[in-house]
C-alpha cells in the first residue's frame, strides 16, 4: 500500500470529503430517526432551513424540485411535515393563488437543539486553524459545492425519465 507521501497534493480530499458526508447523512439520519420522521422529510427540512437562510422563498414546487420528489410525494411529505408541526403553507403575498413554505419555530428550536452540537463540533475542528487556514477551508468548501452543483444541474438537464420518483 503506498504511503500518503507517495500521494499528490489533494489526492485524500474526495476520500475525506465521502468520509465527511457519510457522517453528515448518518447524524441526519439519526435526527430523522429520534424524532420519528422519514429521511426525505429532514432533507425537505434543511432545503427549507437553507432557502430561509439565503432569504429565499420555498413553493411546494421549488422544494419538490430541490429533492426530486413528484409533486404527490411532495404533498404527502408536506401533509407529514404539517401534521408533525414543523411546517406550515402560509398564502404568498404576491400572488394569492400560490402558497409559501416555512418552517415553525418549534422546528428551528427542534432541529437546533439536535444540530447545534454538530455545528459546535465542525467550529471545534477548525481551532487549530489561523484566520487565513480558515478563509481557505472556506473559499474550498464554497467552491466545492459550487462545482458539485453545477455538475448535479448538468446531469439533471441531460437525465432521461426513468422509473417514477417516490
Amino acid at each position: 500500500m503506498p504511503s500518503t507521501t507517495d500521494q499528490p497534493p489533494g489526492a485524500r480530499v474526495p476520500l475525506l470529503v465521502q468520509r465527511l458526508s457519510y457522517e453528515l447523512t448518518r447524524f441526519s439520519h439519526l435526527f430523522a430517526r429520534h424524532h420519528a420522521l422519514h429521511p426525505t422529510d429532514v432533507e425537505a427540512l434543511a432545503h427549507l432551513h437553507q432557502a430561509s437562510l439565503r432569504g429565499q422563498v420555498m413553493t411546494p414546487s421549488r422544494l419538490a424540485d430541490a429533492i426530486d420528489l413528484s409533486p404527490p410525494a411532495t404533498s404527502a411529505l408536506l401533509r407529514r411535515l404539517e401534521a408533525s408541526g414543523h411546517v406550515e403553507r402560509v398564502p404568498d403575498p404576491a400572488d394569492g393563488r400560490r402558497h409559501l413554505l416555512a418552517l415553525t419555530d418549534t422546528a428551528r428550536q427542534v432541529a437546533s437543539g439536535f444540530f447545534g452540537p454538530l455545528a459546535g463540533a465542525l467550529r471545534a475542528s477548525l481551532v487549530d486553524l489561523d484566520d487565513a487556514e480558515v478563509a481557505v477551508v472556506e473559499r474550498w468548501l464554497a467552491s466545492a459545492a459550487d462545482g458539485a452543483g453545477r455538475l448535479a444541474d448538468r446531469i439533471a438537464d441531460t437525465d432521461r425519465p426513468g422509473p417514477p420518483h417516490a
